[in-house]
């Protein structure tokens, strides 16, 4: 608890390019190395970055589909106002892109917990302006459009985008027998610049610190395969430092045998479990740890673009996560400005760790791993086909609609 409670109270929000960012690098490769870890370094990387710096609101209730579709005459031109609830933020305001909205509001729909927020360009600058608002801003909004008929506003940002660099911490394990293939265990260490982040992200990062301790202590000799601890960065704003790491594997994917996303994975909540990015065959392989473990582990299927594992998956990783099973749907006190070190609970940190120390020793001890990089093909397959991955599919609409290669005019047209 103590490296999590510097992270969020001594560094802030760790938000990519502020100093908390710079000082949180320090102190995670200090702490990498500090473990025993071999080729501890920091891997730079340049990004554009942004620092904080009309219409007439129509309200698409949860923002799917047959919601935009039902105010659709109204949307060309106007700012959509859209809660929190149900389907992604990305989801929301690619639609209201699609739909020719001139802005985009995004309100809490928990009540008390304040502004929320979250990024919603993808590696660019944001389309269309958006903001975040709490549950009781909108609800006033809510109560003027009934009374007034219409409520016209202006959304006036101040953010600015520029060069910036930011680091990836990375540590390893060598194996012995097979040290050319290599479990990577990582988490973001930055959060929203509202925010401390103290579940989302840094819970999953001390479980990433935690596990890299214990198995350099009692393990670091006997380890069959290689395993590399990463901090990424800057996953907030565009997965930046996942990317820029996946890239870098050039030829080598086929060493990589699987990657664990450990992102908020000591939050509170309930017991821990396992979410595989539809890998049922290595299921057994799980079923057999967790008898071995004396353990009842619940495993689920799906897919995600939301979160660091997905640049690996593009390239047909194998990858997965540690969850919180029964933990309420939504993200509670996520993305707002009360997820701080008082919300963390240090026991649901430690059974976090010590699930993802007992099953990766495993992986890298194995005789043999069910698992293989997955064809361009099939990852194409997903991509076009898989639920989980509509978002996917909407910036594929967007980029479409505006051009790629026009997209930064774009940008700027809609902030003249």
């Amino acid at each position: 608890m103590a490296l999590l409670t510097t992270l969020c109270d001594d560094f802030g929000s760790r938000f990519g390019g502020t100093e908390g960012a710079a000082l949180a690098a320090d102190l995670l490769e200090e702490k990498f190395a500090s473990y025993g870890l071999a080729n501890v370094h920091k891997d730079a990387y340049d990004y554009d970055g942004c620092c904080r710096g009309g219409g007439n609101l129509v309200f698409v209730d949860e923002g799917v589909e047959k919601d935009f579709e039902k105010e659709k005459a109204r949307l060309a031109e106007n700012i959509v106002i859209s809660r929190s609830g149900g389907i992604h933020r990305m989801e929301k305001y690619d639609r209201a892109i699609l739909y020719d909205a001139n802005g985009f509001i995004f309100q809490n729909h928990y009540p008390g917990y304040g502004e929320v927020t979250g990024t919603v360009g993808w590696n660019h600058e944001a389309v269309i302006p958006g903001i975040g608002i709490s549950y009781e801003t909108g609800e006033f909004l809510h109560r003027l459009s009934r009374q007034n008929g219409a409520v016209r506003v202006r959304i006036k940002t101040t953010d600015a985008y520029r060069r910036t660099t930011a680091w990836n911490i990375v540590g390893e394990l060598r194996g012995t027998t097979h040290p050319e293939e290599v479990i990577i265990v990582g988490c973001h260490y930055d959060g929203h610049d509202i925010t401390q982040g103290a579940n989302d992200p840094l819970s999953g990062m001390v479980v990433v610190t935690e596990m890299a301790r214990v198995l350099s202590a009692y393990a670091g000799d006997g380890l069959a395969r290689t395993v590399r601890f990463i901090a990424w960065s800057n996953e907030e704003v565009g997965l930046f430092g996942a990317y820029h790491d996946a890239q870098g594997l050039g030829d080598n994917l086929a060493h990589v045998r699987f990657v664990w996303n450990l992102d908020s994975a000591g939050s509170p909540g309930g017991r821990k479990g396992i979410q595989l990015h539809r890998l049922p065959d290595f299921e057994p392989f799980i079923g057999n740890a967790a008898e071995e473990m004396g353990q009842d582990i619940s495993v689920g299927q799906g897919t995600s673009c939301y979160s660091d594992h997905y640049p690996y998956f593009l390239k047909g990783i194998p990858t997965g996560s540690i969850t919180t099973v029964g933990r309420p749907p939504g993200r509670g006190f996520g993305h707002t400005a009360f997820d701080t070190v008082d919300k963390t609970d240090a026991m649901s940190i430690r059974e976090a760790a010590a699930l993802g120390a007992r099953l990766v020793l495993r992986q890298l001890n194995a005789e043999s791993l069910p698992l293989q990089l997955r064809e361009a093909e099939e990852v194409e397959r997903f991509l076009q086909e898989d639920s989980g991955l509509e978002q996917h599919r909407l910036r594929e609409a967007v980029y479409e609609k505006l051009g790629k290669e026009n997209l930064r005019q774009y940008c700027d047209a809609v902030r003249a």
